[in-house]
């Protein structure tokens, strides 16, 4: 095999196919004192298959085996032992992990390590062509469906979303903005347990691709909500990854210039190879999923200076790619004349018009134009900030039955505070406010 620098942005470590058949291996592990990969064969006959990884530079473990060791579709994880082993009391001197690079697992038992061997996209075969990218760098003008796949079908995954695809594209939208896709810990995918795992109930990486494809077809941009600020705080893949975890600071990936969010432990941004990894989710995204945009949440839990060399990267090696921002509180310095993104994600509209129908808003004829029309930051490069006047995610997700949220805000659909779905004037206020944020859109 081939050592790799973690550091190299090409999307290498982890477990690739090799074109002589086979997989390489290449693990960021510095406190391993060995480690090796198991392979389980799809066949159940077979035996496992054992790669015995060496340490090279850069605290990076490598190895390789042949095409009858391994192949696609068999289940590998990795199996370590530590110089620094935090997690004996619990798991003992031999510890097993799940690859951090790994693109899919079978298993939603995020106690097994057992992962996927995929060639990551090499063998799919696209109907749709890879540039350019629909946004072309911008959102001016995009009519964004916000997707949440666990929630958009009966079936809750991304086949039967892709089936769906044409009634988003008839309502007369744009571009999909779709929520978390990789492993999550909760509800909605914001508290991620990898970054570039498939989340397995949702289906295979060839479905996400088979999905984007789709789309692309039916002119459907695709931007994917990426988490890079924080992982879940349960069942983290990630934590303790190998063995060092000293005054339960989670490791390798956590432990040095993080901190808290109120959703969990910040990532090791002071780390490169975390930098790297970090990079990587969104490298995944565009070059093996061709998605047209990436949208970073809670970007402000991120230090500024990792942000701007995300999108410088992602300027460089993908040209045309939308990038947006979700900011609290808004801040036009995000955009393209400050820290490089294309938009930013506005809360504020939704709440002044929540106000509004509360007879709260004294201002409200001042403030409709700002509440309506996509606003634009020539100072700022020309970037805009999204609208999502009758409420996103953010406002709708209602895990209170009906209840106030921490900061005493209601969360409900936007038709549920004017009167519901049966009553017809709420209906048609519903209507009338949905017309006036598409007519913003174009104004």
């Amino acid at each position: 095999a081939i050592l790799l620098s973690v550091a190299n942005g090409t999307l290498q470590m982890g477990a690739c196919k090799l074109d002589t058949g086979g997989f390489s291996f290449h693990v960021w592990a510095p406190h391993a004192s060995s480690l090796k990969v198991e392979v389980k064969k799809t066949a159940a006959t077979s035996p496992h298959s054992v790669v015995i990884l060496t340490e090279g530079e850069e605290n990076v473990w490598y190895g390789a085996c042949s095409e009858s060791e391994a192949q696609l579709g068999d289940d590998y994880r990795m199996v370590l032992e530590s110089k620094h082993n935090s997690c004996f009391d619990q798991e003992g001197a031999v510890l097993y992990r799940r690859d951090p690079y790994s693109r899919f697992s079978k298993s939603e038992d995020f106690t097994e390590a057992w992962c996927v061997l995929t060639d990551n996209g090499k063998a799919f075969k696209w109907s749709t062509p890879a540039a350019p990218r629909l946004l072309k760098n911008s959102l001016r003008g995009a009519s964004i469906y916000e997707m949440h796949i666990g929630t958009f079908t009966p079936e809750k995954n991304i086949k039967a979303a892709t089936e769906k695809l044409h009634h988003v594209a008839s309502m007369g939208f744009t571009c999909i903005e779709v929520m978390p896709l990789t492993e999550y810990g909760g509800a909605w995918g914001y508290n991620p347990r990898t970054c570039l795992a498939i989340h397995s109930p949702y289906g295979t990486p060839d479905d996400l691709r088979a999905f984007v494809d789709k789309a692309h077809s039916l002119g459907l941009a695709v931007m994917v909500d990426i988490v890079l600020n924080h992982g879940s705080s349960r069942l983290n893949c990630l934590w303790n990854w190998d063995g060092y975890g000293p005054d339960n600071n989670g490791g390798i990936y956590f432990d040095k210039g993080g901190g808290d969010t109120p959703w969990g432990k910040k990532f090791a941004f002071d780390r490169r190879e975390v930098q790297e990894y970090l990079m990587d989710s969104c490298r995944m995204f565009l070059e093996e999923f061709r998605c047209d945009g990436l949208r970073f949440d809670s970007a402000h839990n991120m230090p500024d200076w990792l942000v701007i060399n995300i999108n410088k990267m992602i300027r460089a090696e993908f040209p045309g790619t939308s990038i947006t921002a979700e900011v609290v509180p808004e801040d036009p310095s995000y955009l393209l004349g400050g820290k490089g993104f294309d938009a930013v994600w506005l809360h504020e509209p939704t709440f002044n018009l929540i106000d509004r129908m509360a007879g709260q808003a004294d201002t409200f004829t001042a403030q409709l134009r700002s509440m309506i029309r996509q606003r634009y930051f020539p100072e700022n490069g020309a970037g805009c900030g999204i609208n999502a006047l009758l409420g996103s995610h953010d406002q709708v997700g209602c895990r209170k039955n009906g209840g106030k949220g921490g900061d005493g805000r209601l969360r409900r659909y936007f038709i549920d505070r004017v009167g519901g779905k049966g009553d017809w004037n709420a209906r048609a206020k519903t209507r009338m406010w949905w017309s006036a944020a598409a007519a913003g859109v174009v104004s």
